[in-house]
């Protein structure tokens, strides 16, 4: 077995994209592009052979030391690629110990059995290569199934159904999405700085995302908008529900049922995984499992925080 620590500069970007549209589930998050943009090329890499699997290691620095910490707007990273050969605790070991702190959010797919019984088993968290595993949780749906909303959710598509509300692709910039988004939910994330949503702009290329907005027909008054992160055509693709919230006056109609049933209609049938991004929030949780988003448990990897 061979695991090499990479830096940032010596990774070719082909090779390192094929890995990630590789995995079992490719997530946007792990893409070349996108790590470039949210880290601003601060990152490194743990590669397993010729890129048969690979480990991104997102860094910043403080008084001129190094430590490994989990981006914003990068909801899950961990091992990507080929699982045959090498596991997450694999790559898990072989973080540098020079790396005194090490904080990273770890994708679930890359070792579904071994890894998953392992937390089950042992709801308190583990040790793992000196450090401490634990869970958190995301809400997902598979798009090949078909759609499955409760009572309540069928409930307010009705109601909307009967406004004059239009839905449109991209009819906004990213930019105005996200100002869309820090008006409605920006103060309930105050660790979120200009500087973040600059970077994930910059993320958001034409490839990796669109917006979706919803607006009175009749008056072209804007209710509410989304973004959503997609990776490019691939045998599986997730699409990620990013930055999303309603002007007041779209809060007052629950315009948000309408902007996701757009767009799971839209993708519904497909080999497509739709991710909430979370959430830990109750009632966000409660608002997700409506259109039938199941739990799926991630991890999180500690050392030295």
């Amino acid at each position: 077995m061979s695991i090499q620590y990479v830096d940032h500069h010596q990774i070719d970007p082909t090779k390192w994209d094929s890995a990630i549209l590789r995995s079992p589930q490719p997530l946007v998050y792990g893409l070349f592009e996108y790590l470039n943009a949210v880290c601003e090329s601060q990152w490194d890499a743990l590669i397993y052979n010729d890129y048969e699997a690979v480990f991104p290691l997102p860094f910043k620095k403080k008084f001129g030391i190094k430590y490994i910490v989990q981006p914003v707007f990068c909801q899950q990273l961990g091992a990507f690629g080929s699982t045959v050969n090498v596991s997450t605790h694999h790559f898990l070991s072989a973080i540098p110990k020079r790396f005194l702190r090490v904080r990273l959010q770890l994708n679930p797919y890359f070792d579904q059995t071994n890894e998953v019984e392992s937390i089950q088993t042992k709801p308190a968290g583990i040790i793992a290569s000196s450090g401490k595993l634990t869970t958190k949780t995301n809400m997902t749906i598979q798009l090949s199934q078909p759609l499955d909303y409760n009572k309540d959710c069928k409930k307010n598509l009705h109601r909307l159904a009967e406004l004059p509300i239009e839905y449109k692709i991209n009819a906004i910039s990213i930019r105005d999405a996200i100002d869309t988004y820090r008006k409605a939910w920006g103060k309930q994330n105050p660790e979120i700085g200009d500087e973040h949503y600059q970077l994930f702009a910059n993320a958001c290329t034409e490839k990796l995302s669109f917006t979706v907005t919803a607006h009175h027909q009749k008056e072209g008054t804007l209710l509410g908008a989304a973004i959503f992160l997609i990776t490019p055509e691939n045998a599986n693709r997730s699409l990620h529900y990013v930055c999303a919230g309603p002007t007041e006056m779209g809060k007052s109609i629950g315009v948000m049922h309408g902007i996701i049933d757009f767009v799971l209609n839209r993708y519904q049938g497909g080999n497509m995984l739709f991710d909430f991004e979370g959430s830990s929030i109750v009632s966000v949780a409660s608002f997700y499992k409506k259109f039938g988003a199941s739990e799926e448990p991630f991890f999180c990897f500690n050392r030295g925080f």
